[in-house]
């Protein structure tokens, strides 16, 4: 098998998250957000050489999802529900019920989560969270 590119990863992981009914999915930051909506990150690579190696890649992507924070306590119980590790709504459920990846990696997993409380985009606020992925394949 050979090697997967970032862009590859970042491709089946949105496929991945676009199995959650309702949930907006996207692999870049898009202009303009429309919630539910998670935004899948390019991972970055602090030690490039060991990072992607020659025998092993080892990424952490994150998934950020933001929710409407129109109403607090529906915003909050929302983001309750894609950071929940199993369920219809369940971020770790849509990601680990395929740790390969349709076959481009070895391993895939969430790894942590953390509540961003609200946040604004232009004018606008949201409830948001990040997950941490963990993602390793065999380099080149």
């Amino acid at each position: 098998m050979a090697a997967p590119t970032i862009r590859q990863i970042l491709e089946r992981l949105e496929q991945r998250l676009e199995s959650i009914d309702g949930l907006r999915v996207t692999a870049y930051v898009a202009d303009q957000v429309n919630p539910p909506q998670a935004v899948i990150g390019v991972p970055p690579i602090p030690s490039y050489h060991r990072t992607m190696g020659r025998g092993l890649i080892q990424l952490n992507p994150t998934v950020t999802v933001l929710v409407s924070a129109a109403l607090d306590r529906a915003g909050q119980l929302m983001l309750a529900d894609y950071a929940n590790p199993t369920g219809t709504k369940s971020i770790v459920q849509a990601i680990e019920s395929d740790k390969t990846l349709g076959g481009i990696v070895d391993d895939c997993m969430v790894v942590d989560f953390t509540p961003l409380g609200l946040e604004q985009a232009g004018l606008v606020g949201y409830y948001g969270g990040v997950f941490t992925l963990q993602v390793h394949a065999q380099g080149a």
